[in-house]
């Protein structure tokens, strides 16, 4: 699966945390979609057959949620330590966006540009 997610992620590296999110994303979404489908079906059975489905993936979320926040991975009782990690995060995808520039560039044999890479 982490080869997936790096393919589609354009990148070669993936930490565990970018796993467990990409996990929690998955999860959410999931349960968006029996959320909406629970809805609109038609027969008990069908509806009863979802919903025992829609609470295995609320379990799933829940088990998910606790691992990323035993593991440090979210703050969400400490909204100044959140922020820090989004602004680094969002610091190391600006890295990682002139990283592949770089490599397009070199890619198709253009010459390469000092791409400025924003730090605080």
């Amino acid at each position: 699966m982490t080869n997936i997610i790096q393919n589609v992620a354009g990148v070669d590296f993936m930490t565990e945390k970018d796993i467990v999110t990409e996990l929690l994303l998955t999860t959410k979404s999931a349960l968006s979609k029996y959320s909406s489908a629970i809805s609109e079906s038609t027969t008990p059975e069908v509806r009863e057959t979802m919903r025992r489905h829609l609470n295995t993936i609320i379990d799933g979320l829940g088990q998910i949620t606790d691992y990323a926040l035993a593991k440090g991975y979210y703050h969400p009782l400490d909204p100044p330590e959140q922020f820090k990690d989004d602004l680094k995060g969002a610091y190391m995808a600006l890295d990682l966006e002139a990283w592949k520039l770089q490599q397009d560039e070199e890619l198709s044999g253009r010459e390469q540009e000092d791409t400025p890479i924003l730090r605080s």
